[in-house]
């Protein structure tokens, strides 16, 4: 999945390069003038101008983390509160991996120079692998549909020459499902798991602030924001609040009008507080609320590059370098972001 995602990146740098290039432009900007792909609401635009924006994301979990360390098939069997006996200190079934894909589908309007509204909306597919331990026999999971849509306000708080400076405050408006069902192992419909959920189920105030330092030869920059719930969702539980700070460096390639970039993501997501109320019956550590949040850090690496008019094609790859789980979770793999921007 990754060599194709590559081969697509290459496709349309090589290919649409050739057909943007007879087109004129007053002014190109810098490639590392926008943050990594990866990082929203990174940036803001002049009155008047209209952004849109297409990002496809990929992440890949297999295996098996407990806390900070890699566990085995048998600690992921294990419930976190073992029972008096051998049928209910285990669980029935154990994931095996996970992918999860998202499409987002984002537009940008400066109502003037200090103002930025952005709105996204994204549609997801997820696929779990889960393993009946008693027979072997196993069986793919899906859930796919809208998530929740959100709608933020840029503020500009500084600019000059080779520092900008931004805050973000925002809205996440919980369009996304947290009722999804699939047909389990045993043949009947069952709920599935928190991570499969399309959604919080709660509206979510969210805040970033954003700081940009562009040089001759290179730009850095960090962000910082949070994602906090409010209340319980009508499943009766809460998804944990999320705190993050990326940070980047990138070096622009003025010939090929392309930038590469390095970069730190620290991400801290709390546990579900509570249980969903249509989870019956825990037949793995995927529908348990005690296996959800983490505190991580991801290392990435990145390319932004900018046709003659403006459009923006961007791909960034992302790992864990530090992962931290509540209890026993699927281990994550790598991340994929593709992403095209496009200006007027």
């Amino acid at each position: 999945m990754i060599y194709r995602l590559l081969l697509i990146f290459l496709f349309f740098l090589f290919n649409v390069k050739i057909i943007l290039a007879t087109e004129e432009t007053s002014k190109v900007s810098r490639p590392d003038s926008h943050a990594p792909i990866g990082i929203m609401c990174d940036h803001y635009h002049k009155k008047n101008e209209i952004m849109w924006s297409y990002r496809y994301m990929l992440m890949d979990m297999d295996g098996y983390q407990k806390n900070s360390s890699s566990t085995s098939y048998t600690r992921a069997r294990t419930k976190p509160s073992a029972g008096t006996t051998a049928m209910n200190s285990v669980y029935m079934n154990v994931p095996v991996d996970m992918q999860m894909q998202m499409h987002m589908f984002g537009g940008m309007y400066a109502i003037n120079d200090s103002y930025t509204l952005m709105a996204m909306i994204n549609y997801q597919n997820n696929e779990m692998k889960i393993k009946k331990h008693s027979t072997g026999q196993t069986k793919t999971l899906s859930s796919s549909g809208w998530g929740d849509t959100r709608f933020n306000v840029i503020r500009r708080i500084y600019e000059s020459n080779i520092v900008k400076l931004h805050a973000t405050l925002g809205l996440s408006v919980p369009t996304g499902s947290i009722s999804k069902e699939d047909t389990m192992i045993s043949g009947s419909k069952g709920t599935l798991g928190y991570g499969m959920q399309l959604g919080t189920g709660t509206y979510d105030i969210l805040s970033s602030l954003t700081y940009l330092h562009t040089r001759k030869d290179f730009s850095f920059g960090f962000q910082s924001g949070a994602e906090i719930r409010t209340g319980e969702n009508s499943k009766n539980y809460t998804v944990g609040d999320k705190y993050y700070t990326d940070i980047w460096i990138a070096k622009p390639i003025t010939e090929i009008n392309s930038s590469f970039s390095l970069g730190l993501k620290g991400e801290t997501v709390g546990k579900v507080d509570g249980k969903h109320k249509e989870i019956q019956s825990i037949m793995s550590f995927a529908q348990d609320s005690e296996s959800t949040g983490y505190k991580r850090i991801n290392y990435s690496t990145g390319i932004n590059h900018v046709f003659s008019n403006g459009t923006r094609l961007a791909l960034e790859y992302q790992r864990p370098l530090y992962n931290n789980v509540n209890q026993v979770q699927l281990d994550t793999e790598y991340s994929l972001i593709l992403g095209l921007q496009h200006s007027f």
